[in-house]
């Protein structure tokens, strides 16, 4: 269901390891071509994406971390993308192969971001730092400060995520792929 955490959205659909720094935005209360128009007008193409949300269901698109051709290696705003009655939740499984971050995960609501996770410290909360999803993950034994050391630590907080928005299970033939 959320094996696409271990190594990038696009290397789990595509069945390979590739230096993949792909996002993955689960998205509702918006649709496929608004969500497209907006990641274009970014500098993100989409490289895939599933089929459009059905009303008051999700849907899924991915695209690009960066965009090294124009040298741009800020991340985009995805509050952009999530008008008044739509709702995100935007997986960024590898934020930086190069150091080797752990995943991380933002949650956002009518333009707000309400949920920042950094799967090394997942429970983490601040002022600039918000996560109402803190108790959730701390109530599942999930924050606890050497768990993210445990293998299968990243699938079993995203599953948790998952579940609690009621996002859907990925499947790779549900995909299209766009770019490469």
């Amino acid at each position: 269901m959320t094996k696409w955490i271990d190594w990038g959205v696009m290397a789990w659909i595509e069945g390979r390891y590739l230096d993949d720094e792909s996002v993955l935005v689960f998205f509702k209360g918006t649709r496929l071509a608004a969500m497209t128009e907006g990641l274009v007008a970014q500098h993100r193409p989409p490289l895939a994406h599933g089929n459009d949300a059905e009303p008051g269901g999700w849907g899924a698109i991915v695209h690009h971390l960066h965009d090294p051709e124009r040298n741009d290696f800020d991340p985009i705003d995805h509050r952009k993308l999530c008008p008044q009655g739509a709702e995100l939740m935007v997986f960024i499984p590898n934020p930086c192969l190069a150091k080797a971050h752990g995943p991380k995960a933002y949650h956002y609501k009518d333009g707000r971001i309400s949920s920042c996770i950094d799967y090394e410290d997942p429970d983490q909360v601040g002022e600039y730092w918000p996560n109402e999803m803190a108790p959730l993950i701390t109530a599942a034994g999930l924050g606890n400060e050497h768990e993210h050391e445990y293998e299968d630590h990243d699938e079993r907080l995203t599953r948790l995520i998952c579940d609690h928005l009621g996002l859907p299970a990925l499947h790779r033939e549900a995909f299209t792929v766009t770019a490469s």
